[in-house]
């Protein structure tokens, strides 16, 4: 069967061929993206599960080159270390009272801040995957016309109203329908996938950025 298959696209006219590269082009795009975002998901779950272990443990960051570090240990390790640093510059100054309602208001900014550019980060590219979704099924229709058109006014031609004339011809346009599909499918699960990944960990920050704020409060993240 898939041996026809390839037979028949090898026999299908230009525009044809031209909209099926088009799909496969994509395709291979979105496989990239996916496999590129599950790897990336997969470090930041792997990483912070690390840092927040040793945070509940022992109260401390994972490693004494924990600060310098910070930014491979994933995000929730990135707004402690911000964090950090905040305090850390308020007791340079000689200040070791509690956070004012303004230096926790200023905190929130900073963490929020690093908060939104992670998830920044993780959204980059994403946009390939829905634009697969979308586009694809478009492609694989536009080529299912294009074909039975140019069959239809090459039944015309011959003059006669057989379709086994032209059956090759509106074969080859419906394989872009089953490609344009099989573009799409794929595409729209690893989207819905990483949204949802994106989701929870937004809601994972958020969640930490509220107890790093409460902690911060007494000046200390000791």
């Amino acid at each position: 069967m898939i041996g026809e298959v390839l037979n028949v696209v090898a026999s299908a006219d230009l525009v044809t061929k031209l909209i099926l590269i088009a799909i496969a082009v994509l395709s291979i795009g979105s496989w990239a993206v996916a496999i590129a975002k599950i790897r990336e998901f997969r470090t930041i779950l792997s990483s912070s599960k690390i840092f927040m272990d040793a945070l509940r443990t022992t109260g401390r960051p994972p490693g004494g080159d924990f600060w310098s570090r910070s930014n491979e240990v994933g995000p929730l390790a990135r707004m402690y270390a911000e964090a950090g640093r905040f305090l850390q510059r308020r007791m340079d100054r000689g200040i070791h009272d509690p956070l004012t309602p303004q230096e926790v208001s200023s905190l929130t900014s900073a963490l929020e801040r690093e908060a939104g550019e992670d998830l920044a980060q993780r959204e980059r590219n994403i946009g390939l995957l829905a634009t697969v979704t979308s586009v694809s099924p478009l492609l694989g229709l536009l080529g299912t016309v294009w074909g039975v058109l140019t069959s239809f006014i090459g039944m015309k031609e011959l003059g006669v109203a057989d379709l086994s004339a032209v059956g090759a011809g509106i074969a080859a346009a419906l394989t872009t329908t089953v490609a344009g599909l099989l573009a799409a499918i794929p595409a729209n699960i690893f989207h819905n996938f990483v949204v949802g990944r994106i989701n929870s960990l937004a809601g994972d920050m958020d969640r930490f950025l509220s107890e790093l704020v409460d902690v911060c409060r007494r000046g200390s993240l000791e």
